[in-house]
């Protein structure tokens, strides 16, 4: 049966007893197909997301570096032996480059030189990227390398609140 739609071309009906639509059949085929095709794709992904968190590491270790440089040139140079094995030498490295003298008189030229509400945890986990202070500046660990350093978090969480600095505070360096 025919009939004329309303742009003037053929309509036609499907017989009696057929819906319009897909088969089981035509439905498991291409879902199939579309798994094979995700299966290749996911390979190169992985490749491509360990080279992505790599470059991340790399421009957070070349950050915290311009940092110290900045700090260097507008107050003194920044001196801190490293400590094997502790946390405790990048954190006061870093709290030096966040703080921020809250009296404007006192306060060093250019501070902060790194944003406050980076909060990083540490680890010693070996298949993460962490951030070492070697005494002058931050050198990057990536997976596979020993040592204890700030976690490389890719997913934002150690971006948090400023950190609130006591009113004693001491900055690092000589």
């Amino acid at each position: 049966m025919t009939f004329l739609s309303h742009r003037g071309k053929r309509a036609t009906f499907l017989p009696a007893g057929r819906e319009g639509g897909f088969s089981m059949s035509e439905m498991v085929i291409v879902v199939s197909i579309m798994g094979v095709l995700a299966g290749i794709a996911v390979m190169p992904m992985n490749q491509f997301l360990g080279a992505s968190k790599g470059a991340l590491a790399s421009a957070r270790q070349e950050t915290l570096n311009q940092a110290v440089y900045r700090f260097a040139q507008q107050n003194y140079e920044l001196l801190f032996d490293a400590m094997n094995g502790s946390i405790a030498d990048e954190m006061v490295i870093l709290r030096t480059l966040q703080y921020r003298d809250p009296n404007i008189n006192r306060a060093q030229p250019g501070s902060p030189y790194m944003d406050p509400r980076y909060n990083p945890v540490s680890s010693s986990d070996s298949t993460v990227h962490r951030l070492r202070w070697t005494g002058r500046l931050f050198e990057l660990l990536k997976p596979g390398q020993s040592g204890t350093g700030i976690l490389m978090d890719f997913e934002g969480r150690d971006f948090t609140t400023a950190f609130d600095f006591p009113p004693n505070f001491q900055m690092a360096g000589r």
